[in-house]
């Protein structure tokens, strides 16, 4: 399958709230509370990803076959600023990168990932980090095979009224 990227308009903000919202339930299910999951909207994530594409923060590319004539996204990444007090201005923050369920493990990951460090180094930054669940392991390998490496940095954040444990993985852009 050919990929494209491209940055995300106003148009595409639906297909990410699906995705945002299928992935959700695919990564999560027995992590977080089935009833939490059952009640995600894509309605309500549009909305939030629409202001987002218009506002310009976070950055956000999509990953689109480029073979279908309709050019369906298979998945996206959002990026930007690190919004760690400890890290400097040298420093960004992959927020996150979702993509179709049935399209994991078949290279989309990676190729929005290289689009999201390409562009980051591109503007200047020197250094990458992200926040994944503990208990996320698919994840977290994912991370570790594009060349992150956990900081031993931790916090809590409570998702569908459970607290959960959250890592941050870090990369210098330029490695590979």
């Amino acid at each position: 399958m050919l990929v494209e990227i491209r940055e995300a308009t106003v148009e595409d903000a639906r297909a990410i709230a699906t995705i945002h919202v299928d992935s959700w339930q695919a990564a999560y299910r027995g992590i977080l509370p089935e009833a939490y999951l059952a009640n995600l909207a894509v309605t309500q994530r549009r909305e939030a990803w629409r202001k987002s594409i218009i506002a310009g923060r976070p950055r956000v590319l999509v990953a689109h076959a480029d073979t279908d004539a309709e050019k369906p996204i298979l998945g996206w990444v959002a990026f930007g600023d690190s919004r760690d007090g400890d890290k400097d201005h040298r420093w960004a923050e992959v927020e996150t990168i979702y993509i179709a369920p049935a399209l994991w493990r078949k290279g989309v990951g990676k190729r929005l990932m290289d689009a999201a460090r390409h562009a980051l180094q591109s503007a200047g930054y020197t250094d990458v980090a992200l926040w994944v669940l503990l208990d996320n392991r698919r994840a977290r390998a994912f991370y570790k095979r594009s060349g992150f490496v956990c900081d031993n940095s931790s916090r809590g954040v409570q998702l569908g009224g459970k607290w959960l444990t959250e890592l941050r993985y870090c990369c210098p852009l330029g490695a590979t």
